[in-house]
């Protein structure tokens, strides 16, 4: 029983005791969530439900009322008979739609294309989204790892202080030596203050983009997105976003032709007053009439060549702008692809510089112990060191800011 309660004491010390680790992947997807303008997508949605209703009531029955008082200054009168000047009528009229030459059909259609044009424009802007959040967690990263290497210089001006302070106080070396690594260690304390304020305000500004609490115990991966399309094939929102502007062309120009065929409908009409049909009858009373009317507005037929050409003109400009797009992407990412490989070799020849920075500040710092090189001397050799460490850190995360730019220029799938 002692074992299992201590097991489980163990256990809950190691949950509590997990830091919360972010990752860019993570980081991008809870940014897209938390964005305003993914409110807008729920907004274009209802829209369109708005639309289809109102289109399909297009088929509902229409009623009009009709009210009307008229007073005529001259009249007809024959056979002795007279007419009065005044005339009044109240109507209600039922007209309901047989045929429409599937306009209906097509308008709804259209409402479906236009509101999925709306969504993609937004889609393509919330994919911007990526940049600006993978360039925040870029300076995280660059700025922790400042922070880092500034303590390890710091540690080791304060270890070689404690060495020479012996030394000082057996009149072995000068105090101006050791006055120079005290103030060495003050301008460093300086430049640890500024990155701790530089990534605090960047903790601040990335937090409200993921609406979470960010601090020093958070845990940041270091690996780049790599859901990208396979091959060299590219996959970004402003493609599906040409796709969908020349089929709402082509709907627009099917809607075109239905408007062109004619309509067939039914209408009833029932009212009251005088006079009616039978206008020797000027009593007030009740009369109506049914029809059924065919209606085609032929001069829509001439301008429908006009608007086929027109229309074939706007979908080969889509087409000129989305080969301009799909240039630039593929220059973007040769550019981004160079960038790449260099960092790669760069990273390489950086491991070697520290391995021989390090033998150097070694003997360095031998040499300021037996005092053959002045504090000065070790001081450039140690921060070149410590230079060269913070450069490899910069390189390998640069690495990784590039191949998410690579992988972000060529498309993330399932953003």
């Amino acid at each position: 029983m002692k074992r299992i309660t201590l097991l489980l004491l163990l256990l809950t010390s190691v949950c509590f005791g997990q830091k919360e680790t972010l990752s860019l992947d993570s980081c991008i997807q809870m940014a897209k969530r938390n964005y305003p303008l993914i409110k807008q997508n729920n907004l274009i949605s209802e829209n369109e439900k708005n639309s289809l209703s109102a289109d399909n009531k297009n088929w509902l029955p229409k009623l009009s009322f009709i009210s009307k008082a008229t007073y005529q200054s001259e009249v007809i009168s024959f056979g002795g008979v007279s007419f009065p000047n005044d005339s009044y009528i109240t109507a209600l009229d039922l007209e309901q739609t047989l045929f429409d030459g599937g306009q209906t059909k097509q308008q709804k259609q259209n409402d479906k294309l236009i509101n999925e044009n709306e969504l993609q424009k937004n889609q393509v802007e919330l994919y911007k989204l990526i940049d600006r959040v993978n360039q925040l967690y870029s300076s995280v990263l660059l700025t922790r790892e400042n922070m880092k290497t500034l303590s390890i210089y710091k540690g080791d001006i304060g270890n070689k202080k404690t060495n020479l302070a012996s030394s000082v106080k057996n009149g072995l070396t000068l105090q101006s030596n050791l006055d120079e690594l005290e103030a060495e260690e003050l301008k460093t304390e300086q430049s640890i203050t500024e990155a701790k304020d530089n990534v605090a305000a960047l903790y601040q500004t990335l937090g409200m983009f993921i609406n979470k609490t960010i601090n020093d115990s958070t845990a940041f991966s270091a690996d780049p997105i790599v859901r990208t399309s396979a091959g060299e094939e590219i996959n970004r929102p402003e493609l599906k976003l040409f796709e969908t502007q020349k089929l709402m062309l082509d709907t627009k120009h099917k809607l075109n032709n239905r408007m062109a065929l004619p309509r067939l409908t039914v209408s009833a009409e029932g009212a009251y007053g005088r006079p009616g049909p039978n206008f020797l009858n000027q009593d007030l009373r009740f009369f109506g009439q049914a029809s059924v009317n065919f209606k085609w507005n032929i001069g829509n037929l001439y301008t429908l060549k006009n608007e086929k050409q027109n229309i074939a003109i706007s979908k080969k400009m889509v087409d000129v702008q989305k080969e301009v797009f799909e240039f630039n992407t593929k220059t973007t990412m040769a550019t981004q692809s160079a960038q790449i490989n260099s960092l790669k070799d760069i990273i390489e020849k950086d491991k070697l510089i520290i391995e021989k920075r390090h033998n150097i500040t070694k003997t360095a710092s031998s040499q300021l112990e037996n005092g053959s090189i002045t504090t000065t001397d070790y001081l450039t050799q140690l921060n070149a060191e410590m230079q060269a460490v913070l450069n490899q850190k910069v390189h390998e995360i640069k690495l990784m800011n590039a191949i998410t730019n690579y992988n972000t220029t060529k498309g993330i799938t399932n953003f």
